[in-house]
């Protein structure tokens, strides 16, 4: 991917510090570590390092740890409050910003809370970004009475980051925001992944310990096949969470007898996964409730062959190419014959294996990769004085609507 340099952009990055654009950045990065912080965090890191922005980050009212995620707590509504005051200060000694950056996951008990913020973020900068992390927009935007008018007025005129195509057209019928700034979530790319020489199939669950998550599932899945067939190994990677932590996951497998089989790491360090990711061959990830899973753009970027429930993006991430291993479900009747016929194929045909290890790869390279996420970024910010709320059919998205 060549490094495309939008009009307007050296001057913003050269500029002296004192003309330095500035973002009021009003989201959580790490910890806790799940997709919507480390989407954050990326965003960040192309303000200020490939965009050359002052940014100011203020965020408080959140989970500290991913035990906490969830959960409502004296603390957290206490430090809303006084971010609130933080930024109504701001305001009425005159700071200003260029942009403000926030998340919203609109399916979360949080999202009129993030609307309240996104509200007071718009007195405050000439743009506001509001990043879309979850499935729900016109159940969020279409409430009744009230607090569904509260909703459509707080969000109004913003511009909505929307990381699959489903939301991109959500947020476009709805009418209120000012852009729709298609952007797809990416990961880190490992290079290439070595050619594997074992003689085991290695099945692999990123995520962190929850029901949901397709945890559990995963279980059932590798220890049925490992006790038949002892090639295979799984492996599941996740710290603990308010509803399962590792003794959890390990009691499942061990009354499956497949505690041999199954390795549970818990939280690891960021070179322990991508090592542990490195040595797999399948993503099994049984996940009922995710939009866009960072997870699983990392499961590609390793060369990883997916198999996934068919939930928010998540067909759209795999693509056309894997679009067998998007498994359908209904309510929570997981798939699990299938998931185990899927695997049980990569089996005993390693040419079908090597073939869509390969696809899994490409598929990243073609939409996943932090160059096509800073690329994409850095036309948005050029595109300020853009009125019409649509973004150039050149950007180099796989989400972008060639309709826009």
């Amino acid at each position: 991917m060549p490094d495309i340099r939008p009009p307007g952009l050296d001057a913003m990055t050269n500029a002296a510090p004192g003309d330095r654009k500035r973002v009021l950045f009003l989201a959580q990065t790490p910890p806790p570590h799940h997709g919507q912080s480390a989407v954050a965090a990326l965003v960040r890191d192309v303000f200020e390092t490939d965009a050359g922005m002052i940014v100011d980050q203020r965020w408080r009212g959140g989970a500290q740890s991913n035990t906490e995620i969830g959960k409502k707590t004296l603390g957290k509504y206490l430090g809303f409050a006084r971010l609130l005051i933080e930024l109504f200060t701001l305001f009425i000694i005159g700071r200003r910003y260029d942009i403000a950056y926030l998340g919203i996951a609109p399916w979360a008990h949080t999202a009129f809370r993030d609307a309240i913020l996104i509200g007071v973020a718009k007195l405050l900068a000439n743009r506001t970004w509001v990043h879309a992390h979850g499935a729900g927009l016109p159940e969020l935007i279409g409430r009744p009475g009230p607090s569904g008018v509260a909703v459509r007025t707080l969000l109004a005129g913003t511009e909505l980051i929307a990381i699959t195509e489903d939301v991109a057209r959500d947020a476009r019928k709805s009418g209120i925001f000012a852009r729709i700034l298609p952007l797809a979530n990416m990961a880190s790319d490992p290079g290439d992944p070595a050619v594997s020489t074992a003689t085991t199939l290695t099945i692999v669950c990123l995520g962190n310990l929850d029901p949901r998550k397709g945890v559990l599932d995963f279980v059932d899945v590798v220890s049925t096949l490992a006790k038949y067939d002892d090639r295979v190994r799984g492996v599941i990677i996740g710290g603990p969470t308010v509803h399962l932590d590792v003794e959890d996951v390990k009691k499942r497998a061990a009354g499956h007898g497949a505690e041999s089989a199954i390795q549970v790491t818990g939280w690891v360090s960021e070179e322990r996964k991508n090592a542990l990711l490195a040595e797999a061959d399948i993503f099994l990830y049984l996940s009922r409730h995710d939009l866009a899973p960072v997870v699983l753009i990392e499961a590609l970027a390793h060369g990883c062959v997916p198999i996934v429930l068919d939930t928010g993006g998540v067909a759209e991430m795999a693509g056309p190419e894997l679009a067998a291993n998007v498994l359908e479900f209904h309510k929570d009747t997981v798939p699990i014959t299938r998931a185990r016929a899927l695997i049980e194929n990569y089996l005993n045909d390693a040419d079908a294996l090597a073939r869509d290890k390969a696809r899994a790869r490409k598929r990243y390279l073609n939409a996943f990769t932090p160059k096509i996420f800073q690329s994409c970024i850095l036309r948005f910010l050029a595109n300020q004085d853009d009125t019409d709320g649509k973004i150039s059919k050149s950007t180099p998205n796989a989400l972008v609507d060639q309709t826009s």
